[in-house]
């Protein structure tokens, strides 16, 4: 976060700890994954796009849902939302109501218009095998890959695209309420700074903080996946660089929205074509792992990938032929 403005850079240690403290864990050597389909890597490689999908269309619709519904109770626990109101007021008065007010507002839009690119945390011990339990979403019909990518893309500093990263949230009921007492503690004991920021800024920070808590979080048992998403709203973000298309996925029409990998330096927009962006892909368990890597191999030297055969392995999962049990 060097070349962010450390006003910004503060307000997020304060009003998002959590996040702050899991960027700070991301190193310039780190990657992300994207696990999707093989048809879908060879969609992806041939367009030189990638695309953000309705949250309701994708596998997991009801952890949005379920980040709203969370978030919903907790501000309306006078005692669980009491702390942060009040330090938020004796801070900057009028702060906490406007972000709230703006929240709901726009609340129909986040759960009906969130579209988002999910990838997760890799560690280098996954290398050559993936994640079992995200090799498990995908059903035997499939064969699933792992796109292992550069992160520094998905860090950058830019308002051209209008879509934010953010790493999801696993929390509790509990673990939501202490996550907001820490962000009151942190807003109390830093009231002379925030009293000096810009008043709308400030309650933009605020409204952003609820909009990651909601669009952002899961349940507890998925933490496995250490997830973060690319989070866009055409309603509320409008973007040139994201285009609306139509498609059928899984036979389902659906609206997607397509951003080119192409680097944009004017828009501070680096690292995102092709040849710089892949890192690795690993094929996840198949009948068919040896033609699916050869043939990955020749469409990535299409797209100048640099010595394309070291990057493509074969996980050596065994295929799954019958359900356990």
């Amino acid at each position: 976060m060097e070349d962010w403005d450390p006003n910004v850079v503060k307000m997020l240690s304060i009003f998002m700890p959590t996040t702050f403290d899991r960027r700070l864990a991301i190193k310039a050597n780190s990657r992300f994954v994207h696990y999707t389909t093989a048809e879908n890597l060879f969609r992806i490689l041939d367009e030189e796009a990638i695309k953000f999908r309705n949250t309701r269309c994708m596998n997991d619709y009801r952890d949005v849902e379920q980040g709203v519904m969370q978030l919903h109770q907790w501000n309306n626990d006078s005692e669980s939302n009491a702390a942060l109101a009040s330090a938020l007021q004796a801070s900057v008065p009028g702060v906490w109501e406007e972000a709230v007010k703006k929240y709901y507002q726009w609340l129909s839009s986040l759960r009906t218009q969130s579209y988002v690119l999910s990838v997760a945390e890799h560690d280098d011990t996954e290398n050559d095998t993936g994640r079992l339990s995200l090799w498990r979403a995908f059903d035997d019909s499939t064969t699933g890959v792992a796109v292992v990518v550069k992160v520094a893309p998905f860090l950058q500093v830019t308002e051209a695209l209008k879509a934010y990263s953010s790493p999801v949230a696993y929390w509790t009921r509990q673990q939501l309420d202490d996550e907001f007492r820490l962000v009151a503690q942190r807003v109390a004991s830093n009231k002379d700074f925030l009293a000096k920021l810009n008043k709308v800024a400030l309650a933009e920070m605020v409204f952003l903080m609820l909009v990651f808590a909601a669009t952002c979080s899961k349940h507890p048992g998925f933490r496995d996946e250490r997830e973060w998403r690319v989070l866009t709203n055409p309603q509320l973000w409008p973007s040139v660089q994201l285009v609306e298309h139509q498609e059928v996925i899984g036979g389902v029409p659906q609206i997607v929205y397509k951003m080119q990998l192409k680097n944009s330096p004017a828009d501070n927009v680096m690292g995102i074509e092709l040849p710089e962006l892949i890192d690795r892909i690993i094929i996840g368990p198949s009948l068919h792992a040896g033609p699916i890597r050869e043939a990955i191999i020749a469409k990535l030297a299409a797209r100048n990938v640099a010595d394309p055969a070291s990057k493509v392995v074969v996980s050596g999962l065994p295929k799954r032929l019958a359900a356990m049990g």
